[in-house]
């Protein structure tokens, strides 16, 4: 079974052509890397497949129901219930620099037994009360990854997850998906960094 189906998709800015009439899908519990060189829409086929910016064209199917059939959009109501199965790890975290590491988490869901569960087993628990600015890349990563599980996602996006990374954080978040993985999440990941996808067991679809 798919979990994602991306059907004839085309997106365009202004008069530029992104990509047309693409082809993409996902099964369930796989991991898929995209990978190729900048400005080939890497970004941009992952925000459309999680509902941020719009296709012009084909049809994006998320666990059975359809977001968008031949460029026509589901109402809002649907596309939101379609999209909380769907959660996004940003490249630059997206965090609120004015939030605690607790209160990046509760904007998202005030459920203070999940977030303390979720703290603790990624190493953030000590660090609750610290703001973006005073804790590290690699618990930033962390800390973006535990946001976009608080919804209970089936689906978890990674959009250029190592581009900040040293070696120790990199292998550290290949641990870490291949643990989520194992847990039966779906992961797409969109990369440049190729021995990072050396060490994932996934799927490759390469933009060209």
């Amino acid at each position: 079974m798919n979990m994602i189906d991306a059907i004839n998709i085309t997106k365009r800015f202004d008069n530029s052509i992104v990509f047309e009439n693409l082809n993409f899908s996902v099964e369930k519990g796989e991991i898929v890397t995209i990978v190729g060189s900048s400005g080939r829409g890497k970004s941009t086929l992952l925000r459309c497949l999680v509902g941020l910016e719009k296709i012009d064209g084909g049809t994006i199917i998320i666990d059975g129901k359809k977001l968008v059939e031949d460029g026509v959009y589901a109402k809002s109501r649907d596309q939101s219930k379609i999209l909380s199965e769907v959660g996004i790890v940003f490249q630059n975290y997206n965090l609120f620099p004015n939030l605690t590491v607790r209160g990046n988490l509760e904007i998202v869901k005030n459920d203070g037994r999940k977030i303390d569960s979720l703290l603790r087993r990624f190493g953030l628990y000590d660090r609750a009360s610290a703001y973006p600015g005073k804790i590290s890349g690699g618990q930033k990563q962390r800390l973006a990854i535990i946001r976009a599980m608080m919804l209970d996602p089936k689906i978890i996006f990674f959009d250029e997850p190592t581009s900040a990374l040293d070696e120790d954080n990199r292998g550290e978040i290949v641990k870490l998906i291949n643990e989520l993985n194992s847990e039966q999440y779906t992961i797409v990941v969109v990369t440049h960094d190729m021995q990072f996808v050396d060490c994932l067991n996934s799927k490759i679809y390469e933009m060209q």
